[in-house]
């Protein structure tokens, strides 16, 4: 007995050594990655830093009050739409229930952005967020709503009581 548990004991101990050394081989590579990425981050740091320094001086020139403090920094190729997750579709939904009608997802989309406070005229704003509700629609489609219509004559409504609610006029 006593040798059987020695055993089970050892080889559970085995496991968890292999287990440690995968993952210290992991962190070892990771760091040495990033660490043989550092010159060329510092090297890009460089340059950015030369751009935003020659798009001050630009800046200055053709727009004299433009204050570059009052910018705020983003980040490339991340959604910068200013709602919380699940906000958009929320919101769509309750303008498709308060209109009671087919919609097209731009207009949806003015009317998200127009009920957040924000400015419906702002076109890249409200093209986001016709992306968004899109997207949040098509996920839905058939459960909580349907469309008529392709692609760019698309409108959308909700469907009620397991049934599609026509298109008014049809």
């Amino acid at each position: 007995m006593g040798l059987t548990n020695l055993k089970e004991n050892l080889q559970r101990k085995f496991a968890d050594w292999l287990g440690e050394q995968k993952d210290l081989e992991k962190h070892i590579a990771d760091v040495t990655a990033a660490y043989e990425a550092l010159g060329d981050k510092r090297e890009r740091l460089e340059t950015v830093e030369a751009l935003l320094a020659s798009t001050k001086v630009i800046m200055k020139e053709i727009a004299p009050h433009w204050r570059p403090e009052s910018v705020r920094p983003s980040r490339r190729n991340a959604m910068k739409l200013p709602f919380k997750p699940g906000e958009v579709t929320r919101m769509a939904f309750d303008v498709m229930r308060r209109e009671a009608r087919p919609m097209g997802s731009r207009e949806i989309s003015e009317l998200v952005v127009a009920e957040k406070g924000l400015d419906p005229s702002d076109r890249m704003l409200v093209d986001q967020v016709k992306i968004a509700v899109d997207a949040s629609l098509k996920t839905k489609k058939g459960e909580y709503v349907d469309h008529h219509g392709e692609r760019y004559s698309r409108t959308w409504f909700i469907i009620q009581d397991g049934r599609p609610t026509p298109p008014s006029g049809q």
